[in-house]
């Protein structure tokens, strides 16, 4: 039997760390821990997250959302270890997706569609659809898109390729290491939604941003996601 951990990263996420641990406790099978890594936050996160019986806190000072999951990917004790985002909502089945799809021993990571539960009615669409689309598509191009709010990988061969060890992309750095050891699938069905925040500095920056990546990776250059993309992340 596969040990799936779970690992949250959180940074002043009471406003969402509550449904999001609500949505990991409530899978079928359960997982064989959740670990929220706190990451210096300055609110109610860590308080709420001890709240609820099986949630393990690690206390992370250091700002960055490299250092949480690697924190978290270091701490986990099952096989694979699946990320997720604070801000996320996992839905039925997940687990029970990621599980199934690492029996294969080759396989060393695994990634889901995201979409938005909230926003504008426009951006629900072009998420729900058009990112499900435009990952499918590259899956089979040969080009993983795995995004750090709903992915899995194998554990011991994420440590052994170095982690999650660069402060911006960290999540397709790590893949592109990974797809040198072994398969790495997509799931359709392997569903999480996620809030529309990370359109607060523009619908087309956002879109623009990722767009742009997906094609730098296709020529084989790093990503570029410019000095301020994701500078709220260490606020």
């Amino acid at each position: 039997m596969i040990t799936v951990s779970v690992v949250v990263p959180a940074r002043n996420e009471e406003e969402f760390i509550g449904a999001c641990l609500d949505s990991i406790l409530s899978q079928e099978p359960k997982p064989h821990e959740v670990i929220v890594v706190n990451n210096g936050s300055k609110d109610r996160t860590a308080e709420i997250a001890r709240s609820y019986e099986g949630v393990k806190v690690i206390d992370q000072p250091i700002p960055g959302l490299h250092i949480a999951r690697q924190t978290g990917l270091e701490a986990a004790s099952g096989e694979v270890v699946a990320n997720t985002d604070a801000d996320c909502i996992v839905q039925p089945g997940w687990i029970a997706a990621i599980a199934r799809a690492f029996q294969d021993p080759e396989v060393v990571e695994v990634y889901g569609p995201l979409a938005f539960y909230d926003g504008p009615w426009l951006d629900r669409i072009l998420s729900r659809y058009g990112y499900g689309l435009l990952v499918a598509i590259a899956d089979k191009l040969g080009y993983p898109n795995a995004s750090g709010g709903n992915h899995a990988v194998r554990r011991q061969v994420a440590l052994e390729v170095g982690g999650y060890d660069v402060p911006f992309g960290e999540d397709l750095h790590l893949t592109r290491k990974l797809k040198q050891r072994g398969k790495i699938l997509y799931l359709p069905e392997a569903k999480v939604l996620t809030s529309a925040r990370r359109l607060k500095g523009g619908r087309w920056k956002m879109y623009g941003t990722h767009l742009k990546n997906i094609w730098r990776r296709a020529l084989g250059l790093p990503e570029d996601y410019g000095k301020d993309y994701y500078a709220d992340r260490e606020r």
